[in-house]
């Protein structure tokens, strides 16, 4: 994100939203989260909790009165007085995180009655028990999202943040979640295309939930460029359809990692080597032998891998030392020219959530 642009934004501008919450959790003061609709404001949040319970709470399905609980009149020995029932979404004890999803979508009414819940953590006489910790999220009126605004009273009450994704940070989950490898090759060749703009209120747009979209079309063997668009946009397809027809001339990753072929980086194919380093992490990872392959042939990987460009590489790297075969990794990472590149690149490594101990990698998400 440019200067310019960080200037226009809502509010401080984060690309590790998982830490950002985490961080302000000391705090206690509640986040509110803008970002563009698709980049994984739910699910990070749900990451943030560190597997604790998320209550998920959708204003825009309420009315004013259900944040407080219906009324129930009870008989006294005096008269009459109301209680008021407890909402199934207000914990009585416990901890986790409260997540006021899409909180910009809810009726004005409903963000006013949502005030006291927020900023004194009670409504009525319910009370939020000292251990949850209070997030919201939203798209703003520019990324073409039906919302309403935010008052400033409410507004005011957080700890306001936009969540720009990066393509390093989208990589290390998508590498964790199994997601094609065509597709991190790509994004990572022309990380323009993780998000774009929804201009056209008729056609899709790219998002890193529709590339995770697209993953399922390819596993599914869809690879025609009509049905790529309508998952990602034209633009986009049109752009990963000709990466796809471009890597068609990446050798057989077998016959490379027998010693049977060689690879050698072409600037005027760049593409290839991006596909050839997830296919050689990939193959590596998951065919059915790899527990068997060979130290020479570990080690032919990494030699062709280091030889490619670093931010290609990086790729290459990122993949064996994030996974979770750690027989295999331990392996990989033990020879020379791997200890070597990854001590040379480790702030490279670092934007891929790579972190290093005693000199060796622990694979740690930072």
């Amino acid at each position: 994100m440019s200067n310019k642009e960080i200037s226009k934004s809502t509010g401080a501008v984060t690309k590790d939203l998982v830490r950002t919450i985490r961080s302000n959790r000391k705090t206690g003061i509640p986040t509110f989260v803008f970002g563009a609709p698709g980049v994984g404001k739910s699910q990070q949040v749900f990451q943030a909790a560190d597997g604790g319970k998320v209550i998920d709470i959708r204003l825009s399905t309420l009315d004013p009165v259900d944040l407080r609980g219906l009324p129930t009149v009870n008989a006294t020995v005096d008269g009459k007085e109301v209680d008021w029932a407890r909402p199934d979404f207000i914990p009585k004890d416990g901890e986790g995180i409260i997540f006021f999803d899409e909180l910009n979508t809810a009726p004005i009414a409903v963000q006013n009655a949502a005030l006291q819940l927020i900023l004194d953590r009670r409504i009525g006489p319910h009370r939020i028990p000292d251990g949850w910790y209070m997030v919201a999220a939203g798209n703003k009126a520019s990324h073409r999202a039906h919302v309403n605004p935010m008052g400033a009273p409410l507004r005011n009450r957080f700890a306001v943040v936009e969540y720009v994704p990066t393509v390093e940070h989208w990589t290390r989950w998508a590498m964790a979640n199994e997601v094609h490898d065509n597709i991190i090759a790509f994004l990572n060749f022309q990380n323009g295309y993780l998000t774009t703009e929804p201009n056209d209120e008729y056609a899709n747009f790219a998002s890193p939930r529709s590339w995770a979209y697209m993953s399922a079309f390819l596993k599914a063997g869809i690879d025609d460029g009509e049905s790529y668009t309508q998952i990602i946009g034209r633009g986009a397809a049109v752009a990963f359809s000709a990466f796809q027809e471009e890597i068609n001339e990446m050798p057989n990753i077998d016959d490379l990692i027998a010693g049977k072929t060689k690879f050698d980086h072409n600037g005027k194919r760049i593409s290839v080597s991006y596909a050839v380093a997830m296919a050689l992490a990939s193959r590596l990872l998951n065919s059915t032998d790899g527990k068997k392959r060979s130290d020479d042939q570990l080690n032919r990987c990494n030699e062709i891998a280091a030889s490619l460009p670093s931010e290609i590489a990086v790729l290459y790297f990122a993949y064996i030392t994030n996974c979770n075969d750690r027989s295999l990794k331990n392996r990989a990472m033990q020879s020379k020219v791997a200890l070597e590149w990854a001590r040379k690149h480790r702030p490279l490594l670092l934007k891929y959530g790579v972190t290093f101990r005693n000199g060796e990698s622990d694979g740690s998400n930072t």
